[in-house]
């Protein structure tokens, strides 16, 4: 595979030297920024609508525009997240614990300025890391199987625990009702209807995307109607601001994260969304100054944003290589791929020699771009912020509505986001964490169907299942996390009667 870097200077030829490749990469790039700060669309829809004009391409216009539109919507998803508590995209999710925070302080052109470098980073990063690696990580991704991908989902409604703040036990419940609310629709394995209460709308399950329009959009507008006298600081319009001091600060803290998002990028199934809660835990546990977190740290932006960059590229190597997509991003991508007469697949870089040389180029390059795009319009962004509160939050409301519509153009998308709204609410209310929900409503499903298919694939020989190398080492790192927390609520729960 490292033959590949043989064709750099064919692959720059081919895609670089074509004017009409920048002209569609910008393109691509504005375009999935929009798409990306816009509630509801992302990353998915946005390649969706580009079908139609990549189908008259060239191969090199075609994956130009493809790639601006994946790089920046996912990249440009931190901005609404931390400006209005509203993820652009389900990978922006983590940016909502710090970013929002940092807002209401009054720093929205910080939080702006942490979440648009850091993508770019995590991006440029994980492209280059990936193309060098690339042989040995795919030989680790083909090695998990579907006990694996279990424990993994598991393992990260485990460390939801930490995210929760105060008390982990709240956190693992939170988890947990996520991951029953993922239980929704037909099964995976044998398409058994469960918890759909007759409505055929619900045979295909939860939409994620109108639940977390739902619990942080709608909440966080009838949390903050609900209390009127809730000071927020004036804003300032301008462009963002790039602290460079704070990111050589956190050098370690953007190399975890890129490489804790590149991993989980490899496994099929997980994808961005997770990605951000994972590294964002990795950050706090590692950070000096963790009651920060969750209040406007800017470790936790950049943790979150760098590594959903990070695992977006690397989710593309193993479908790519293997052809299976992980995520409906990366299956729109590879959609688009069969359009432009490219077969994923292990005889995708026999039959197109330099072609992954040729995509890493254009991701570096649109990340580039995003940062400029991103740099450029953002304070059109930031200037809603001057908008009274109570003029904004109707605003907010009316944005998700339409999101959550456009989400899947059914009137009870809108039904859904009302109930996940005051679901929000509630856990606001009563000092639930919300992050860990979410995060059980986007794993619950894959971890269900990975154990069911493990199940029946070792039904005679359950030992042989549980002994599998990669298995062992994941579940004794669940039990060492498990017996931590519980060490760790306890102490806590001391520390407040002392």
């Amino acid at each position: 595979m490292f033959s590949e870097w043989l064709f750099l200077p064919q692959a720059a030829a081919q895609y670089l030297a074509d004017p009409m490749v920048w002209v569609f990469l910008l393109l691509g790039t504005v375009c999935g920024f929009f798409v990306g700060v816009m509630p509801g669309l992302g990353p998915t829809m946005g390649m969706a609508l580009s079908l139609g004009i990549i189908f008259k391409l060239e191969a090199g216009q075609g994956m130009a525009l493809l790639i601006g539109i994946f790089v920046a919507a996912i990249g440009s998803g931190g901005i609404t997240a931390s400006l209005l508590n509203i993820p652009g995209t389900a990978a922006a999710a983590a940016t909502c614990m710090d970013g929002y925070a940092l807002t209401r302080q009054g720093r929205s052109r910080e939080a702006v300025g942490y979440s648009v470098v850091s993508s770019v980073i995590g991006t440029i990063a994980a492209t280059v890391l990936i193309f060098l690696i690339q042989p040995f990580i795919t030989a680790i991704a083909l090695k998990f199987g579907d006990w694996e991908t279990f424990l993994f989902c598991l393992f990260g409604l485990l460390v939801c625990g930490s995210l929760s703040g105060e008390s982990k036990t709240r956190g693992w419940i939170a988890a947990l009702g996520g991951c029953l609310v993922s239980m929704c629709g037909a099964d995976g394995v044998q398409s058994v209807l469960r918890f759909t209460f007759g409505r055929p709308e619900l045979l295909s399950g939860v939409d994620s995307v109108v639940a977390m329009l739902g619990l942080f959009g709608i909440g966080e507008v009838l949390y903050t109607l609900s209390r009127p006298g809730h000071p927020r600081m004036p804003e300032k319009t301008g462009f963002p601001i790039i602290r460079a001091a704070t990111f050589l600060k956190n050098k370690f803290n953007m190399l975890r994260s890129v490489l804790a998002g590149m991993w989980i990028g490899f496994i099929p199934g997980i994808g961005e969304s997770a990605a951000c809660w994972f590294s964002y835990d990795l950050a706090r546990r590692a950070s000096k100054k963790k009651e920060t977190f969750g209040k406007g740290a800017e470790e936790g932006i950049i943790a979150a944003e760098t590594a959903n960059n990070a695992s977006s590229v690397g989710a593309l190597i193993p479908a790519l290589a293997l052809g299976i997509p992980g995520s409906s991003t990366v299956a729109m991508f590879l959609s688009a791929m069969y359009v432009m007469n490219l077969r994923p697949g292990p005889t995708l870089l026999i039959e197109n020699p330099g072609f992954l040389c040729g995509l890493c180029l254009l991701l570096i390059v649109a990340a580039l771009a995003l940062g400029a795009v991103a740099f450029i319009c953002s304070p059109f962004a930031i200037k809603l912020l001057s908008v009274p509160e109570n003029l904004l939050m109707p605003f907010i409301a009316v944005l998700c509505a339409v999101g959550a519509y456009g989400t899947t153009n059914t009137p009870f998308a809108l039904v859904q986001l009302a109930v996940f709204g005051v679901l929000g609410y509630l856990m606001k209310r009563f000092h639930y964490p919300i992050a860990p929900f979410v995060l059980g409503l986007l794993v619950g499903r894959t971890a269900d169907t990975a154990l069911r298919r493990a199940l029946m694939q070792y039904a005679g020989d359950l030992v042989g299942m549980v002994t599998r190398p990669f298995g062992l080492v994941i579940a004794v790192v669940l039990v060492a996390l498990f017996l931590l927390g519980l060490k760790s609520d306890k102490a806590s729960k001391e520390a407040q009667r002392g």
